[in-house]
């Protein structure tokens, strides 16, 4: 008999897990965004908050990061809508500061771009290792190896 810990690691996996963390992260990130004001990051998203105000921008940030909590309980190969969730907020605000470094509405917005570029990077990473394709989780196969 297993614990519910080890039935919850089998479900999910490194796949699952990262999904998981990741859309938690960007929950926490965006209710931030909502309720403080941070004027490094007013200055460096001017590009993309004047589509949206940087409250709505936190609303996405959250919805995209439910989505990847829901998509990390999935089973893999069913939660590739996930990982495209969760990669949304941040290539905007890579682009974001990227064009207020560039244009110099915030100069020192270049030194997030590097920070903003490894959380895609790492997420496309997983993605690709742990495997897009459809399987079923170790949970349902039974068996400690999950065979």
């Amino acid at each position: 008999m297993q614990g519910p810990s080890a039935r919850l690691w089998r479900h999910l996996g490194w796949r699952g897990l990262a999904l998981a963390g990741v859309g938690v992260c960007w929950t926490v990130y965006g209710t931030g965004l909502i309720v403080t004001t941070r004027a490094g990051v007013i200055a460096a998203t001017a590009p993309v908050t004047g589509l949206m105000c940087m409250e709505a921008w936190g609303a996405v940030w959250i919805a995209c990061g439910l989505l990847g909590v829901a998509a990390g309980a999935r089973r893999p190969g069913r939660d590739v809508w996930g990982f495209a969730a969760v990669t949304l907020p941040p290539a905007v605000w890579l682009l974001a500061y990227t064009i207020a470094a560039i244009t110099g509405d915030y100069g020192p917005g270049w030194a997030s771009v590097p920070l903003f570029a490894a959380v895609l990077l790492l997420v496309v990473i997983v993605a690709a290792l742990t495997g897009g394709h459809r399987r079923i989780c170790t949970c349902e196969r039974g068996g400690p190896s999950g065979q």
